[in-house]
């Protein structure tokens, strides 16, 4: 059952992700292509070190306490071509990290990756397509995909493609077809067992202009989850949604859908609202602000519950004070109600804040400094806990 998750997910190598007509948490997030500013290619070379402490609020053989200090070092490359009839853009950050006393359950060396290829091509005025890809291989728990579960468990894979097309019936009048698949494994098997799963999403959209800068929305959707593993877990949803989408100006735009979500599985039948947001801004390269926000049913973690619904929110800032210093902080949260049917319900929040800062000691030398935090409050007082990670770093580029 593995097989289906890799071909489409590696066949879909040449393509990435999100723009904002996308569907699910991760299209309306920070990974849209940027086809404004050409940028040649860049080469990177990274290392850093620093100190991680993972603490659960209660002891448990399953969920062991991490800490330890950390060496990691990484490769980047990055392009954009900004060709006014086909523009794209490709980047890969790749890197090993060590913890020097190790993590307990797993290895002491780690291995992270992430790639993503975005492209479109206009055939004319009226017709677009685009296919917007992104692959992730690593470790971190990560709220804003809203697919990995909470908890620090290992090596796993995810990977999005959509791919769209636009056509522009009058000046006002446009309608996109869009499919969209992503899929998760991990490399543990206690939790491959519960969680693999890939997801089918179909949707047809029709946008009306009442201006130049806005226009109005209403699109349906049709979403197939396949669990690779676990039997009598698949789920099939329903999507009715309106919305809007808007620019303020060349460099400040936002969209946004509301609805309902009509979910089904073998466990449970459901209706619930649904909505999704998302804001992006920026200022000649100085300030950029990104926020996302999506409402909805969810497939992770489902293991002993027949529906997950909640909310999944983050915010990312960056500054450059000045030509050489610059400051960073984003912020993601996390809102999940686990159904069971009965008294075993679960409630849980979750949060993640972090903090940078960056020196340019050279013109291809970058220093760094980070902090995060995150904690998980539940119900279930086992999946409880606090992290602290800091770090220290430089970045070359050529």
């Amino acid at each position: 059952m593995r097989t289906p998750i890799l071909i489409l997910l590696f066949v879909a190598i040449f393509f990435s992700k999100a723009n904002l007509n996308a569907q699910g948490l991760v299209a309306v997030q920070n990974y849209s292509a940027d086809f404004k500013t050409e940028q040649p290619l860049t080469f990177s070379l990274s290392s850093q070190g620093g100190y991680d402490t993972l603490s659960y609020r209660v002891d448990s053989p399953f969920a062991e306490n991490i800490e330890s200090a950390f060496v990691q070092g990484g490769f980047g490359v990055a392009y954009t071509d900004t060709d006014q009839t086909t523009p794209w853009t490709f980047s890969l950050d790749t890197s090993v990290i060590h913890y020097v006393d190790g993590v307990p359950r797993f290895d002491d060396t780690f291995y992270n990756a992430r790639a993503s290829v975005n492209f479109e091509h206009r055939f004319s005025e009226r017709l677009r397509i685009s296919n917007n890809f992104f692959l992730t291989y690593g470790v971190e728990p990560n709220n804003a995909f809203g697919v990995s579960t909470a908890l620090w468990n290992g090596q796993f894979l995810y990977g999005y493609n959509n791919f769209n097309v636009s056509y522009a019936w009058t000046p006002r009048f446009s309608t996109t077809t869009s499919y969209t698949i992503d899929g998760i494994m991990y490399q543990d098997e206690i939790i491959a067992t519960p969680e693999d799963r890939y997801t089918h999403l179909f949707a047809q959209q029709f946008s009306y202009a009442i201006s130049k800068r806005t226009s109005l929305v209403a699109e349906y959707r049709y979403r197939m989850m396949i669990f690779d593993k676990a039997v009598g877990k698949d789920i099939n949803s329903h999507f009715a949604l309106v919305g809007v989408d808007h620019a303020w100006s060349e460099r400040m735009s936002g969209s946004a859908r509301v609805g309902a979500e009509f979910y089904s599985s073998d466990r449970s039948d459901e209706v619930g609202p649904y909505a999704e947001t998302a804001l992006n801004y920026s200022v000649d390269r100085q300030t950029m602000v990104r926020w996302f926000a999506a409402l909805g049913f969810n497939g992770a973690e489902l293991a002993a519950f027949s529906s997950r619904y909640g909310l999944n929110t983050g915010i990312q800032i960056s500054h450059n004070i000045t030509k050489r210093f610059s400051v960073n902080s984003g912020a993601s949260y996390s809102y999940s109600q686990f159904d069971s049917g009965g008294a075993g319900d679960v409630t849980e929040h979750s949060a993640l804040l972090s903090a940078g800062l960056g020196y340019q000691l050279l013109e291809n030398l970058n220093l760094t400094a980070n902090y995060s935090y995150s904690f998980l409050d539940s119900s279930d007082a086992l999946r409880e806990f606090d992290r602290h990670r800091v770090s220290l770093g430089a970045t070359a580029s050529f």
